[in-house]
């Protein structure tokens, strides 16, 4: 009877699924921020205008991460900025500067 039990509680425990995969990388709530905006800027600006921006700069204020790109050296004009709800996973606002 203790052989059975230990083969039921054997068995159950390794068909449990794990949620994480070999490899797999957990993300952060700064990168989750940085991938809101970036995926709601292409749709308004274009994959070109955003990616020019790169790498992004992400800061938080309470509970809303504040978003930003970066300009070009020796470039003039402004970068997408955007404000993010990671836990919601909603832009609030955003904008580009001129």
């Amino acid at each position: 009877m203790k052989y059975c039990i230990l083969i039921v509680l054997i068995s159950v425990t390794s068909c449990k699924k794990s949620n994480t995969y070999k490899g797999e990388k957990t993300l952060t709530d700064k990168e989750i921020a940085i991938s809101i905006a970036e995926r709601k800027w292409k749709q308004i600006y274009g994959n070109s205008a955003i990616n020019k921006q790169k790498p992004f700069v992400a800061e938080k204020n309470d509970s809303i991460w504040s978003v930003q790109g970066t300009l070009p050296k020796n470039k003039l004009g402004g970068v997408a900025y955007a404000e993010v709800n990671v836990k919601t996973k909603k832009v609030i606002s955003f904008t580009h500067g001129k």
